[in-house]
């Protein structure tokens, strides 16, 4: 008894599948879609050759559209920054409440009633005004005001 050439291509499609589902990077989907279409010919009885040649210009149509048009719009998506509250510091200013020594790169701020690390290019006093100039990681950069 003979596997029917549909069997084969409808495992070879859950097999691109399962893949493109583990990854979601788009990495499999066109040999999925490729072997669709290939199933499709195979139970309409189009000869192997032409199914494994459909597979093929399928694939890489598939291969083409998915990089040019769907790609694209999938990684602009992605890419919607959300802001922090550490991003709200930006601009604000605020008190120094531990010196801020640049060489030992120590020195607390209080920016919008909370206390941040920071850090800046010389000394600040405790006590002095300053502005947020930047994020480096999880410490402000600041600036001495006035």
């Amino acid at each position: 008894m003979t596997i029917p050439m549909w069997v084969i291509w409808l495992v070879l499609l859950i097999i691109f599948a399962v893949i493109e589902a583990a990854t979601l990077g788009l990495a499999t989907i066109w040999f999925a879609i490729g072997c669709g279409v290939a199933m499709i010919m195979d139970l309409f009885g189009a000869p192997l050759v032409a199914q494994i040649v459909t597979m093929v210009i399928v694939s890489v149509i598939s291969f083409i559209i998915c990089f040019i048009w769907i790609r694209p719009i999938i990684d602009r998506k992605g890419k919607k920054v959300e802001p922090t509250n550490a991003d709200r510091t930006i601009g604000q200013e605020g008190i120094v409440i531990k010196a801020i020594d640049p060489i030992d790169g120590k020195g607390q701020v209080k920016v919008i009633g909370q206390v941040w690390s920071a850090k800046a290019d010389g000394d600040i006093e405790e006590g002095a005004r300053v502005k947020v100039t930047g994020l480096e990681g999880v410490k402000l950069v600041v600036e001495k005001v006035g």
